[in-house]
Formats: C-alpha cells, structure tokens, sequence
C-alpha cells in the first residue's frame, strides 16, 4: 500500500519552495554590500613655496583626518555618511616639514566658506586653498574671534593646549600670556 501525502502537507511544501524561491530572487537585484560614500582632503597649495602649508589636521562632519597632508597632495579617502552639507575645517602648519618628529610651531585654523555635502555611493572631494576656506591671514582672509575659539577650543582642542590663538593675526600666545604686548 501506497502511503499518500494529505493535500495540506503538499501545499504547504509547495508554498515554502515559492516563498523561498521568490526570496532567492529579490535578493539576487541587491548588491553584495551598500554603496562606499567616502571623502578625500585635497591640500591645493603650492609644494614650490618655502612656507608651503601642510594640512596638519582636518575634520568634516564625522570624520577626523589626523594624517598630515603635504601641499600639492592628498589624504587617503575615508568613510563617509551622506550629507546634504557640513561645514569643513583645516589647521595648516607653514613650512613645517610632515616627516618631523615634532609638532609645528605655527598652526592656522580655518574653516570652509561653504558647506560641503556628499550622496550615497559618491566620493566627495574638498579643496584646502585660500579661494574655498577662510581663515589664512596671510591672504588676508580672517576668521572671527568667536569662529577662531570654536575651533582651537573643541574641534582642534589638543592642537592648542595651553595657548591662546589670536584670529586677528592667526598666531599663539601662552595662555598666560594672553594680553600682554
């Protein structure tokens, strides 16, 4: 005799087999892994200059770029969130020499002129120059006061321990220092 399965148990395995089967095949339209949205610092100075900047340090939005950046080049591309814009800052070291041992003596922080954003999947580039950020004295570009402590205070706080940056004149005093002539 014959043993026959009940028409429920062989439905249901019917409908098991499609309901994997149609999960094969939307899956099989979606990508091994999310699309990389990334971003690169650009140091667009001159390398030619003897008081070429070096980006010291960078950050935008999450991430914090802590590798020098030698004028002329760029930083490695690191992972990034999609954003419709964000502010991006920069300490440059003038003339300082990224293969020292020792930290600049001279540091200028300065803040992008417009925000910068990125799309999902999209690498964002970001140009450090006198044209794209504020803050260079030199070129006669100045940040405010309260836009210059923002920045040495909390984004760039453990580049200026225990001095005092003057946005007037993009220079350091010994925090005791901080007033006299």
């Amino acid at each position: 005799m014959r043993h026959r399965q009940s028409p429920r148990i062989r439905s249901s395995s019917r409908g098991l087999v499609l309901v994997v089967a149609a999960s094969a095949s939307a899956c099989a339209g979606f990508p091994d892994k999310a699309p990389e949205t990334s971003v690169v610092i650009e140091n667009d100075y001159a390398a030619s200059a003897s008081l070429s900047p070096v980006v010291y340090q960078a950050y935008w939005l999450n991430v914090a770029f802590q590798t020098p950046i030698s004028p002329g080049t760029s930083s490695a591309p690191q992972d990034a969130i999609p954003t419709s814009g964000n502010t991006a800052y920069v300490l440059l070291a003038p003339g300082w020499d990224p293969t020292s041992t020792s930290a600049p003596t001279s540091l200028i922080a300065m803040q992008s002129r417009a925000d910068f954003g990125v799309a999902l999947g999209d690498a964002l580039q970001i140009p450090v120059n006198d044209t794209t950020f504020e803050g260079n004295c030199a070129a006669g570009s100045h940040l405010t006061q309260q836009q210059a402590d923002f920045l040495t205070e909390l984004v760039f706080a453990s580049a200026f321990v225990g001095v005092h940056y003057d946005a007037s004149t993009c220079t350091t005093t010994p925090n005791g220092d901080a007033g006299a002539p």
